[in-house]
């Protein structure tokens, strides 16, 4: 009997014990489809409009700074002095601050913060820039061009910051990554389109910093309702979601080896696509063509900020389709649009106004697709882990050729002007 009685036992401690493993499997399947429900649920497309001011202010830099560079002395069509080559130093901080803050910058200055905060500290980074700009642009007197340095290294810092950790906060939120690429060419387009064609009916160029500046402050009070706790839900219910922190960089780092190969031909490309961009889109383009400009095969004369509405038109539809079209496509060479690159240089060389804005279109195609062809491959190589290290480490390759490219604006100019001389 006793011997029967422990069998009895025995039994039904085996029993408890499978149904305890059934239990445990089948919590963690509920959490792992919670997860994956939560993936796929979860697309916020507000975040195409919080996204937008993190745009304009890297806009307001390049596109205004002929505008701006009265406010310290420069004068128009004067090339090659002293001040010009200093000026054109302080407008590359953006490209340069931007550069430092892509993989340093926000894992060390920021790294105690988690990415979802850094996307915080980038607006508050972001407003700063666009205040200061907004009063010393207001001075009736010639401001001191160290001041073109502090601003435009303001909101560098926030561009550096801003794209890497906001694209790592939505990667699992659906399809949210989409709308933050979205945001970029449409930010750049509301300063770039929008804002050529309000100044030349006489609306002052420092109205765009304050809107800027008004802007961040609502998207940053956006993201923090909605964007900001969906990352943190979706962080507490993955079961093997981790903080990442400065040591957790250090160890991405470490393994360079496994990640950096995978993405290594989209960094080399995206390193002579944003040289092209900072050259020419606008750029040069801006100084190639004075306060009026002639269509010669047209036989018209339109303003200066008419014809780069047409062309930063031109560059806007190449960049935001390009996007929608090359995120449904599957991950083709980079080659491909270093060659559009190559076309884009020569139309735009030709300095026909008419034929311009296709070489903006072939500039910004090709930006826009390399753009979201490789956050895309980045999102499917590293669902886990690599992700926020990979995308700075990508993006700060870019920066390394805009910063580079700023830098050649100024000394160019003269020579784009020899160029022009000679053909008309």
């Amino acid at each position: 009997m006793a011997h029967l009685k422990m069998s009895e036992e025995e039994e039904i401690n085996h029993d408890e014990s499978i149904v305890n493993i059934d239990d445990d499997a089948s919590l963690s399947t509920l959490e792992t489809q919670e997860v994956e429900n939560l993936k796929k649920k979860a697309t916020y497309r507000i975040a195409f409009f919080i996204s937008i001011p993190a745009f304009m202010g890297y806009a307001c830099c390049f596109s205004l700074q002929k505008r701006l560079s009265y406010v310290f002395g420069l004068t128009e069509g004067v090339s090659g002095t002293r001040l010009s080559f200093i000026y054109g130093i302080g407008v590359s901080f953006v490209f340069f601050f931007n550069l430092i803050f892509r993989v340093l910058g926000h894992n060390i200055i920021f790294g105690f913060l988690h990415p979802r905060n850094r996307v915080i500290a980038a607006f508050f980074s972001l407003i700063i820039g666009m205040i200061l700009l907004s009063v010393l642009s207001l001075q009736n007197t010639t401001q001191n061009v160290i001041w073109v340095f502090i601003c435009y290294a303001f909101v560098g810092a926030c561009g550096g910051s801003f794209g890497p950790n906001m694209l790592t906060v939505v990667n699992n939120l659906g399809d949210t990554r989409l709308y933050v690429v979205l945001a970029m060419p449409s930010g750049v387009a509301c300063i770039t389109i929008v804002s050529f064609v309000l100044m030349a009916i006489g609306i002052p160029f420092q109205a765009f910093y304050i809107v800027t500046a008004v802007l961040s402050v609502i998207s940053m009070i956006t993201y923090l309702f909605t964007i900001y706790p969906a990352n943190k839900k979706f962080e507490s219910s993955a079961p093997h979601q981790t903080k990442f922190d400065f040591k957790s960089f250090l160890n991405d780092l470490k393994e360079i080896k496994t990640w950096f190969p995978k993405i290594w031909k989209h960094a080399f490309v995206f390193l002579i696509n944003m040289i092209c961009i900072s050259m020419f889109n606008p750029g040069c383009t801006l100084y190639a063509y004075q306060n009026r400009v002639t269509f010669r095969l047209l036989n018209v004369i339109v303003k200066h900020e008419l014809f780069m509405f047409l062309y930063n038109l031109g560059g806007f539809i190449g960049d935001f389709f390009s996007r929608k079209v090359m995120n449904k496509k599957r991950i083709v060479s980079p080659i491909l649009f270093f060659v559009l690159h190559l076309f884009g240089i020569t139309i735009n060389l030709s300095l026909i106004p008419e034929i311009a804005p296709f070489a903006a279109f072939m500039f910004m195609w090709a930006n826009g697709g390399l753009y979201v062809q490789s956050t895309k491959l980045i999102s499917e190589l590293f669902k886990e882990n690599y992700h926020l290290t990979a995308t700075s480490t990508w993006l700060f390759i870019g920066d390394v050729g805009s910063t580079s490219g700023s830098n050649l604006i100024q000394p160019i100019r003269p020579y784009i002007d020899l160029l022009k001389s000679s053909m008309f």
